[in-house]
Order: structure tokens, then C-alpha cells, then sequence
């Protein structure tokens, strides 16, 4: 996910000059998948590996993450992080549940409803999101 978010993050600093083609932005999320199939390394995401990253980043466990943690869950300091915790926040109290941040983004990569996340599912909702950001914030 971190890798996910950096390439956001790129796309927003590229996108500010040109809009990026599909090609441009599937070669930034391929990246991303490798970074969170890790337990186990399967090819596959599971609810579970999402979960746990959640977890780790809720650094004052309070079951939410704050802009603060979101944006040190990016790594870089790009306006960008901004635009992509809004598409996140759902309900704009602003901070993001583990619904908002896992539940709901699991549930929309996951097409076939097979509780697993392919790496086609992820590349295309991921590469789908960066195009509508990269169009209405490049």
C-alpha cells in the first residue's frame, strides 16, 4: 500500500504537468501488489494482509487513521495525500475507518467475490483509481 500511495503521490507531481496515458499509470501500481502480498506471498491478497497493515499504521490505536498517520503512511510530504485521503473518506468526518480503508476498497477490488485479491483485481482498481484522480486533480 505504501508503494500504491508513492506512486499516487507521483502521478499527482507528474499529473501536474501532463495526464498520464493507462500504460503510464500501470506501470505505478505494479509495484504496489508486491508490496502487500507478504503473509503469505502467494500471488494473492487476502483480507487479512490489508487488515494488519491498517493495524500497524493506527499508530495511537485508536481503530482509525488520521491525516497524520495517513500521510506518514505515504512517506513523502506531496499535496497529494490530501486528494487521495478524501477519496478514503467516505463519510468526511476525517479520519478513516478500517471500513473506509480496507472494507470497502477489498470489497471493490475483489470482482469476483472470492474473498481473495488477484494481482489483475488490484492492478485494475488501483489503475482505474489513479486515472480518475490523475484526471480531475492533474
Amino acid at each position: 500500500m505504501q508503494l500504491v500511495i508513492f506512486s499516487c503521490l507521483v502521478v499527482f507531481a507528474i499529473g501536474q504537468h501532463h495526464h498520464l496515458n493507462n500504460h503510464e499509470l500501470q506501470q505505478l501500481v505494479d509495484p504496489g501488489f508486491q508490496s502487500l502480498d507478504i503473509n503469505p506471498k502467494d500471488g494473492l491478497l487476502e483480507h487479512d494482509e490489508l487488515s494488519k497493515l491498517f493495524d500497524m499504521r493506527d499508530t495511537d490505536g485508536n481503530g482509525n487513521l488520521s491525516r497524520e498517520e495517513f500521510g506518514a503512511h505515504t512517506g513523502l510530504d506531496f499535496l497529494f495525500k490530501d486528494p487521495l485521503f478524501d477519496h478514503f473518506d467516505t463519510d468526511h468526518d476525517g479520519v478513516l475507518s478500517k471500513d473506509e480503508f480496507v472494507e470497502k476498497p477489498f470489497a471493490e477490488m475483489n470482482q469476483n467475490g472470492d474473498s481473495e485479491v488477484s494481482r489483475h483485481e488490484f492492478d485494475h482498481f488501483y489503475t482505474q483509481l489513479l486515472h480518475h484522480i490523475n484526471q480531475h486533480h492533474g
